[in-house]
């Protein structure tokens, strides 16, 4: 004999029911964050995090609320809402693609073999890693991918 499958009731019922609309708010959320922000004008400059972002970056970025409060920025780009924190090694600015920066230059010619030029000099906004031989930079392959927009596009999130 076969058994017939019948919907859920009670509680399993109200639970599928519940997940199904965290989704539809979560997504219609991000929609609305993204509408609010990335209307017609917005640019896509780096901008401090207003307070009605500060939960949904914490999210996007996998940080707590606080860690974003300040040093966080928001931008809009095709049409996506994107959010950075700055960090220890996290650049939200533009990323620096000159391949010959001055201050590179000066420290190999100080420095004249280093097997590689620290982040002290480079800045951490550069998308390249450089050694110097015989004193003259030697450029490696970039490090970073720069995003249409000019940004190092792994420091950036999607609120979704």
């Amino acid at each position: 004999m076969r058994r017939l499958l019948r919907p859920p009731t009670g509680c399993a019922a109200l639970l599928a029911l519940a997940a199904a609309l965290i989704v539809v708010c979560a997504a219609a959320s991000a929609a609305s964050l993204t509408a609010a922000y990335c209307s017609a004008g917005a640019t896509t400059s780096e901008r401090p995090l207003p307070a009605a972002l500060i939960t949904p970056a914490a999210q996007a970025l996998d940080t707590d609320p606080e860690g974003v409060k300040t040093g966080a920025y928001y931008r809009c780009s095709a049409g996506r809402l994107l959010v950075c924190a700055v960090g220890a090694n996290l650049w939200c600015g533009k990323a620096e693609t000159d391949a010959n920066p001055a201050d590179v230059v000066a420290y190999c010619r100080s420095n004249p073999d280093a097997a590689w030029v620290p982040a002290a000099v480079t800045g951490h906004d550069t998308i390249y890693a450089w050694r110097c031989a015989g004193g003259v930079p030697q450029l490696e392959p970039p490090s970073e991918k720069v995003d249409s927009d000019g940004y190092i596009a792994r420091n950036w999130r999607e609120l979704d």
